[in-house]
């Protein structure tokens, strides 16, 4: 029988303890190292609050579960006491601030007798998934390129005359960013269809558009990607064209999924066919080449509009309850943490290549997604 633990206190933690609450699954009560913040929260969640894990396990040490949801640079610290503790944990995204710190709570999560899954929902997601099928039974043939865009809005989140050292979405050291905070859920759905990268590159203006954000944080970028054997992805990440959907004092209403400026979008190519899945439009738009008449058709369109917007791309529902299901099915997370690993070295290539505005390699190593014959990188470039 599982018994789940929460660690943090922010919107996450209340989305997934709403969750848990619904499917009747047994809460032992939440962590907070803000001592002021443990009774405010047990008001709001009726749970007991404890400053630290192991006041927690002392009061219910039937306890095995651990969903670790605060800031992003408190994922490592607590995520290796929860694994030191033996706990099954399902650690937010990103997985840390370091490599060298995400290779350490893999090491753990080997070493532990329970387990470690990091939250990479997006291509769990309902279209996502969709299109995995479809690439599975051949629809596309053999990928070849992809492109991806993603534009969301700044991510200011606090008053306009709020303190910028308040902003965490936008400090780069605490894991924020444009690539931490939302592009590394679209490396992980690219290196899924794709088996993994060998070269990145980051774009970016020399300034942003928004003077409010960092200089070392672009408020615009565009990312290409390599594969070993000299197949190509993409990806945009704009904040500067639409409406704020983040901020929450004053709270600014937008319905992002029907705000013009509002984009999510993945294209899919190969040697049979191609896609356009438009994720707030709810739709997938197949498309078929006809080499001998030298034309592309439009073979099909899947609406997904019956469904909710959050199942569709950013199913954290969805992706926590088939979680905990594998958990207490077979003690094991949905995928393996090297998966995770992957992405993250993925996401802090970027992250440099943004830094220094070059190039950066990866080792070619094979893929975990498909079992495409591939080449050294290095005869690629």
């Amino acid at each position: 029988m599982l018994k789940v633990s929460i660690i943090g206190t922010g919107r996450v933690a209340k989305g997934f303890i709403s969750d848990l609450k619904a499917w009747g699954v047994a809460l032992s009560g939440f962590v907070s190292a803000d001592a002021g913040r443990l009774a405010a929260f047990s008001r709001e969640t009726g749970l007991p609050g404890y400053t630290s894990l192991d006041d927690l396990l002392s009061a219910h040490p039937e306890t095995n579960v651990a969903l670790v949801v605060n800031a992003n640079h408190q994922h490592y610290a607590s995520t290796m006491k929860a694994l030191a503790r033996g706990l099954h944990v399902l650690c937010e995204k990103p997985m840390a601030l370091t490599m060298k710190e995400c290779e350490e709570m893999a090491q753990a999560a080997e070493l532990s007798g329970g387990s470690l899954q990091i939250n990479f929902e997006y291509v769990h997601s309902k279209m996502p998934r969709r299109l995995l099928q479809l690439v599975a039974d051949g629809f596309f043939g053999e990928l070849l390129s992809a492109s991806c865009t993603d534009s969301r809005g700044h991510w200011w989140s606090g008053a306009p005359d709020a303190d910028s050292a308040s902003q965490t979405r936008l400090r780069r050291e605490l894991g924020g960013g444009i690539v931490f905070h939302c592009g590394v859920h679209q490396l992980d759905m690219l290196r899924t269809f794709f088996g993994g990268f060998c070269r990145v590159q980051a774009y970016r203006s020399k300034r942003n558009s928004l003077s409010f954000y960092p200089a070392d944080v672009p408020d615009h970028v565009f990312i290409a990607l390599e594969t070993p054997d000299g197949r190509s992805a993409s990806l945009e990440i704009m904040h500067n064209r639409a409406p704020c959907w983040y901020r929450r004092h004053p709270q600014i209403p937008v319905e992002w999924a029907a705000t013009p400026g509002h984009e999510y979008r993945l294209s899919l190519m190969g040697t049979h066919g191609s896609c356009l899945a438009d994720f707030y439009g709810a739709k997938i738009h197949l498309f078929r080449f006809d080499q001998t008449n030298k034309d592309t058709v439009l073979e099909r369109t899947e609406d997904f509009a019956a469904d909710s917007q959050n199942e569709l791309h950013h199913d954290m529902t969805g992706f926590l309850k088939r979680y905990l299901e594998s958990i207490a099915a077979k003690g094991k997370p949905l995928v393996p943490i090297s998966n995770a690993l992957e992405t993250m070295q993925l996401a802090f290539a970027v992250e440099e290549s943004i830094a220094h505005g070059g190039p950066v390699m990866l080792p070619a190593e094979e893929p975990t997604a498909n079992t495409l014959e591939k080449q050294p990188c290095a005869t690629l470039l």
